[in-house]
């Protein structure tokens, strides 16, 4: 029997418009973890919350920075975290640069915007991890830009630099805290490596 070969993962540099065919693979993520298997009752709540997201959420025609597309996030009155992540295969000690533009109202507590996990490896898995396989695989977390208030279109960016052990990362596209009816929009984001000798971008 022929053995099928994984297919090569999703890597840097990668700009989404949200225009043509999707560049970025995109999973919803509800709070920190996906519940254990065995937790009928936690793993049917988060799945409703979970279909409520990709419902609510998405790609929106017309909401682009020229009237083009954009990505639509929509926080949940219950939840405290929703957002998508994207899992890309990176590579160890490498700097990278986060590019993107935001519009959106967040109210005084609540926050969105875009920051990155960094795992020992790419893992072929399109789901939310549970705590058990995110404390195998994590290495570190950077926040990344996290923004509130009115924000019209200004552009973002941030750096980070990989551990020696770092195989992929989850760049996470995520609304918290505060609640409100108003969608946050996302567009033209851009992940590449960052230049070795130019000027230090990073926004803590």
């Amino acid at each position: 029997e022929q053995q099928t070969e994984k297919p090569t993962p999703p890597s840097p540099p990668i700009s989404e418009d949200f225009d043509g065919e999707p560049r970025l693979s995109l999973f919803p993520r509800v709070g920190d973890f996906r519940p254990a298997g065995d937790d009928t009752e936690r793993m049917q709540y988060w799945r409703t919350f979970l279909e409520h997201v990709v419902k609510t959420s998405g790609v929106a025609e017309g909401a682009g920075r020229d009237n083009s597309r954009a990505f639509a996030l929509r926080s949940i009155k219950s939840l405290s975290s929703v957002g998508f992540f994207s899992p890309l295969a990176v590579e160890p000690s490498t700097s990278y640069r986060v590019t993107f533009y935001l519009r959106g109202n967040l109210p005084p507590e609540g926050e969105a915007g875009i920051g990155a996990l960094e795992y020992d490896r790419f893992l072929w898995i399109a789901d939310q991890f549970t705590s058990v396989l995110f404390e195998k695989h994590f290495i570190r977390f950077h926040k990344g830009i996290r923004l509130n208030g009115k924000q019209s279109w200004d552009r973002h960016e941030f750096t980070f630099e990989t551990s020696p052990e770092t195989g992929m990362i989850h760049l996470v596209l995520f609304r918290e805290g505060e609640h409100n009816r108003e969608p946050v929009f996302f567009d033209d984001i851009r992940i590449e490596k960052a230049a070795a000798t130019g000027p230090e971008n990073s926004l803590d």
